[in-house]
């Protein structure tokens, strides 16, 4: 004969060793699976929008995180004989936790041009010993052009990283005529973007912070 008591005690075991299973991987289903971005603090449940898939965040990355502080991007162009130049004038702040800044050995910052008409030519950026082609330095921490300083967000005490600094595009055109018509082109494109991206590397590197800005032509 069973004893009934030993089978429900068994039966219970189960169902708690299931749901100890099964509850972390529907948690990790959601999190991937999810159309929705966002980043999830487990350690006080609140959700951070982030214009996404669902991220799941701890309070060490928390700490880390990178917001961007973006104006409208400004290219200048200019034409001289049969060569077309577009000055873009970065200008970008990535804000983060005092205690972040401090628990990183750097804070890398990248720029995407495959969205705009600047992809297509070669640049030239300012540098200690002159200027680098078709390469800037993305550290935060040591490149000379940024400026920190401390400020409150929503009651909360910020650091702020500001760069800025000029990239400078040339494309040299067959005749002057050709210069004039792709800068034309250039006055009456309203959709180019630039895409930043920054994170965190202390050991390990951070969560990747992503955004695109609208980049404006004018002469």
């Amino acid at each position: 004969m069973v004893n009934t008591n030993a089978k429900a005690a068994t039966n219970m075991k189960s169902i708690y060793i299931t749901k100890r299973i099964i509850l972390p991987a529907a948690l990790l289903i959601v999190s991937s699976s999810s159309c929705r971005k966002e980043i999830v603090d487990l350690n006080n449940d609140t959700k951070i929008p982030n214009n996404g898939s669902q991220v799941i965040i701890s309070e060490d990355d928390l700490l880390r995180k990178i917001t961007f502080s973006v104006p409208v991007q400004n290219v200048k162009t200019s034409v001289k004989d049969n060569v077309l130049t577009m000055v873009y004038s970065e200008d970008v702040s990535a804000l983060l936790n005092p205690k972040g800044y401090e628990l990183s050995y750097s804070i890398r910052l990248n720029e995407d041009f495959t969205a705009s008409a600047l992809s297509k030519y070669s640049f030239t950026v300012p540098s200690p010993g002159g200027q680098t082609t078709n390469w800037a330095g993305n550290d935060l921490k040591v490149l000379t052009e940024v400026t920190k300083s401390n400020l409150i967000v929503d009651g909360k005490n910020m650091v702020k990283l500001q760069l800025k600094r000029n990239f400078t595009f040339t494309k040299t055109f067959p005749l002057p005529q050709d210069a004039v018509n792709q800068q034309n082109i250039l006055l009456n494109t309203k959709t180019d973007v630039v895409k930043f991206s920054s994170f965190v590397n202390f050991g390990k590197n951070y969560p990747l912070t992503t955004a695109s800005i609208l980049l404006v032509y004018s002469k």
